[in-house]
């Protein structure tokens, strides 16, 4: 019985850190769109994002940064893991100070296809940010604009680079067994 309520608990502060990161950095979006209210340009970027998210995973994978995990750890993905749903303290705390080890190929397949699925939405969310972005800009809203753009930084390109070393990390690990 206590092992179940520690997942609960455990869900809950991984769905709470997901709210307040997608509140926080949806907010300045959001608040942006209410104020000139909803035009044409917003559903032409919606669009433009869901099309990005419709891209083969082919395509997607061009965009990878970096083949160097030097690269994305230099870039901080090491601390940004520490900060998100179902990173370092969150696997600290559910698992007692244990690591989590992938330790099959299934699992291993397994993890990939939910990072890509995580990669694929913050694609939608950058493009769809940084086209609000370019219309604050284009209108006048520099402040805005500006944090939309820190906004976008925080939370997709922040976690673009993490999933994409988690990918190249998973891979390395695993080698040439993954179909993923």
């Amino acid at each position: 019985m206590e092992a179940g309520k520690n997942s609960y608990k455990i869900g809950f502060l991984n769905q709470l850190i997901n709210a307040f990161w997608t509140f926080l950095c949806f907010a300045p979006v959001v608040s942006y769109w209410i104020a000139i209210r909803i035009d044409t340009w917003f559903y032409l970027f919606l669009v433009s994002a869901f099309l990005i998210g419709l891209l083969p995973e082919r395509i997607l994978n061009k965009f990878q940064i970096s083949n160097r995990r030097k690269t994305y750890e230099r870039a901080g993905v090491k601390l940004i893991r520490k900060f998100v749903q179902n990173g370092d303290w969150m696997n600290y705390i559910r698992l007692n100070g244990k690591h989590i080890v992938i330790n099959d190929v299934g699992q291993a397949e397994k993890y990939l296809k939910t990072i890509a699925m995580y990669e694929r939405y913050h694609w939608m969310c950058f493009v769809f940010f940084l086209f609000t972005a370019i219309h604050c800009f284009v209108s006048g809203y520099i402040t805005d604009g500006c944090l939309i753009i820190a906004s976008n930084i925080l939370y997709n390109v922040s976690a673009i680079l993490l999933q994409q070393y988690n990918k190249m990390r998973i891979k390395q690990l695993h080698g040439r067994s993954i179909k993923a």
